[in-house]
């Protein structure tokens, strides 16, 4: 992939003057004001939405269960060494930047790095993907809590993975003088068209952005239709390539086949990231693949662990037996080849992908945008997935290209594709392999990543313990 003009290594643009910025204290009161005025509109919807829908209250029990790590001071004030505070809003963005972290601290020996997530899944992912780093929640956008967390956390650059433009945060790290930068970033064409109506607005709040570094020419195109400089955008690539890893945890995966049962040479189906009502059609789609005469065995793992109650009652309903992961302790009972293992665990699915023979990835039958196929790929599992995959286009793309990664419309079409699948495991695999080898030849998005932010990077290093040492 190439750069525009500007671009990596060609030095840090400068910020465009003509753009309009609120005094500091004016734009924190506004947008202050405005949360506060929308959170009186929707809270009785918000209640409502809580009582009535399980995934609501799932998350809202885990949001409130985290509310004094978001809200509190929660730790010490950060050493005045060199600091970049990485952000990734949940999981796939907290993976996505690990290699990057790796570089920039090769790049500059003895630099702090911070990373916080939005999400709580986000959260504890963040904890065991980063030992030995400083993980907390990203500040909820009020003016004092942001302003809180940059006094602490004292960052001399901050990366935003993908997107997350708050007001209150980029108004004060603007007014700050902390450069900002956006990396593996990413623009749908609904968004772009919001942002283009607020104009003005928009401009100067992304403005304090000081490059974009984005996944495919397509979002390049996107900013740069906001107004946004050619040399403000580059295309580095997708850095979930660079993060996949090729070769499974044999170990890992192997003591999950103990574990779940899965050592009899039955076929395995793994349906991943699975949104409502999902997980009831992968309990349909169970009993139709076993009723057509194949032996299945089959591992579903919702999104959103904390409905695995709503989410064993939708199988039991669908005539499937279930038993949980958590519930499952090695050395002790393995579940039942008719069980259904429900996946109510954070961090395990990568390893359970590489004991499938044909994956589903959720989030895509329904209108949510899909979920993650990377990881099932960077395995050879041939994937399937629904009509509904705009969050994850490139990728999607990508795959299917390659001939790894089949779109099915409905649970009839996902039947179909499961019974081809297992019905010529020899084809399974190829295509999986074909997936495999695609994603080998998409990598390299870190190391231009990390050449967009070397104008950042190099006077930290100057200023670093380790100044004079780098990769």
């Amino acid at each position: 992939m190439t750069a525009p003009a500007g671009a990596a290594g060609h030095g840090a643009p400068a910020r465009p003057q003509a753009w309009p910025r609120l005094p500091g204290r004016v734009a924190h009161f506004v947008a202050d004001a405005g949360y506060a005025a929308l959170g009186a509109l929707l809270l009785p919807w918000a209640f409502g939405r809580t009582v009535a829908n399980p995934k609501a209250r799932a998350r809202w029990t885990a949001y409130l269960r985290d509310v004094p790590a978001r809200f509190g001071r929660r730790a010490p004030r950060r050493s005045t060494g060199p600091c970049v505070w990485v952000h990734g809003v949940s999981v796939g963005e907290v993976k996505a930047a690990a290699r990057l972290v790796e570089r920039i601290e090769q790049r500059v020996p003895g630099i702090e790095v911070v990373v916080t997530a939005t999400t709580d899944t986000g959260y504890r992912v963040a904890r065991e993907r980063y030992p030995g780093h400083r993980v907390e929640f990203y500040p909820p956008d009020v003016s004092w809590i942001v302003r809180d967390a940059l006094d602490r956390l004292r960052p001399d650059l901050v990366v935003l993975v993908e997107s997350e433009f708050w007001p209150n945060f980029l108004t004060a790290v603007s007014h700050r003088g902390i450069p900002t930068v956006l990396v593996n970033g990413r623009i749908s064409e609904r968004s772009a068209s919001r942002f283009r109506r607020g104009g003005r607005l928009t401009r100067g709040l992304l403005s304090a952005i000081a490059r974009f570094c984005v996944q495919l020419p397509v979002h390049a195109d996107r900013f740069t239709s906001l107004g946004l400089p050619a040399d403000h955008v580059v295309v580095t690539g997708n850095l979930k390539f660079d993060n996949v890893p090729i070769l499974a945890d044999r170990r890992r995966s192997d003591a999950y086949a103990n574990l779940l049962g899965v050592t009899d040479g039955r076929p395995l189906f793994v349906a991943g990231s699975t949104h409502p009502p999902e997980e009831r059609w992968m309990g349909q789609v169970v009993r139709r693949v076993r009723a057509g005469g194949v032996p299945l065995r089959a591992v579903v793992a919702p999104r959103h662990p904390a409905r695995a109650d709503a989410v064993e009652a939708d199988l039991r309903r669908e005539g499937v037996d279930v038993v949980r992961r958590s519930r499952l302790v090695e050395g002790g009972a393995k579940a039942s080849g008719d069980a259904v293992v429900l996946l109510d665990t954070v961090g395990e699915l990568e390893a359970v992908y590489a004991l499938a023979d044909v994956v589903y990835v959720g989030g895509s039958l329904v209108r949510h945008g899909g979920q993650n196929v990377m990881e099932p790929a960077s395995v050879g599992k041939p994937i399937l997935v629904g009509p509904h995959t705009w969050n994850f286009r490139g990728e999607v793309d990508l795959l299917a290209a390659s001939g790894a990664l089949e779109v099915v419309s409905d649970v009839d079409a996902l039947v179909a594709g499961v019974l081809r699948a297992l019905g010529d495991p020899a084809a399974a695999r190829a295509r999986g392999e074909r997936g495999r080898e695609a994603i080998l030849e998409s990598k390299g998005a870190t190391e231009r990543t990390l050449a967009a932010l070397e104008p950042w990077l190099a006077p930290l290093a100057a200023r670093a313990p380790g100044a004079g040492v780098s990769s």
